[in-house]
């Protein structure tokens, strides 16, 4: 198994600081998603690929979740996905970087996932009619939601217009994503991965926020997304004091990253 593992991981084995990247992006989205999808995973581990702003793919071995993709996947990339084993497609909220209705419904017809958000972006998939109303699952309510391996709890955010923020759970790893959101307190989850927005272009999210949702979720690594690379670069700095153990990554886009959830 470790063998096989470290076939994903050419460029450096950094298992002592949580996480494995491959040595270099592949030449398109669909072939990225083909590699995530071939990763074997234990049951401490996950890997992801960020697409840009808030959007990210995430698998675990019991499921794989696909959190704001808005339209950074094409069609060519979202037929990759057919067959694979999704379990959810959400949307934390409406604006054009993080949500697309025709690419919405695409990657539902193409991996049989249900899709949730927060309640106006299900309003719009239920306007539309493309996708069955069993797939469809309102998270503007807030509260926990069974799909699939995954308990999914739906928190309200802080931002320009309704948002949800997301905290998943499955055989034992705790996720956290911010959305881009300003901060709201969430002391009362954990999460050994949290994807946390630095900043730009939100006119909500900020390192300073990023920061206060990490020391209360207390997370093993943070990816930090939604940024510019001084937002970056200012958390990175204020954690190395204020999150002791904690790992910081910030992604390249289209890289498959494994990492490890003690």
């Amino acid at each position: 198994m470790k063998k096989a593992f470290l076939r994903f991981a050419a460029a450096a084995v950094l298992f002592g600081l949580g996480f494995t990247a491959a040595g270099a992006a592949a030449a398109s989205p669909a072939a990225v998603v083909q590699e995530l999808f071939a990763v074997p995973l234990a049951e401490n581990q996950a890997a992801f690929i960020y697409l840009g702003y808030s959007a990210v793919i995430i698998r675990t071995a019991k499921g794989a979740v696909i959190i704001d993709p808005a339209g950074q996947l094409l069609k060519e990339d979202i037929e990759a996905l057919r067959g694979k084993k999704v379990d959810a497609i959400l949307f934390t909220h409406g604006h054009g970087d993080h949500f697309m209705l025709d690419a919405a419904v695409d990657l539902a017809k193409a991996t049989g996932a249900a899709v949730g958000g927060e309640s106006q972006i299900v309003q719009a998939i239920k306007k539309g009619g493309a996708i069955p109303a069993d797939k469809i699952v309102d998270f503007g309510t807030g509260g926990a939601k069974t799909l699939g391996p995954w308990t999914i709890t739906a928190i309200q955010g802080q931002h320009i217009g309704s948002i949800v923020l997301f905290h998943l759970a499955a055989g034992g790893i705790n996720l956290f994503h911010g959305g881009d959101s300003a901060y709201v307190p969430v002391k009362n989850l954990s999460a050994g991965l949290a994807f946390l927005p630095a900043g730009a272009p939100s006119p909500t999210a900020s390192p300073e926020a990023a920061l206060k949702m990490a020391q209360d979720l207390k997370p093993r690594i943070v990816v930090l997304f939604h940024g510019s690379d001084a937002q970056y670069t200012e958390f990175k700095d204020k954690a190395k004091a204020a999150l002791t153990g904690t790992e910081v990554i910030v992604p390249d886009k289209l890289r498959v990253y494994a990492v490890k959830i003690p």
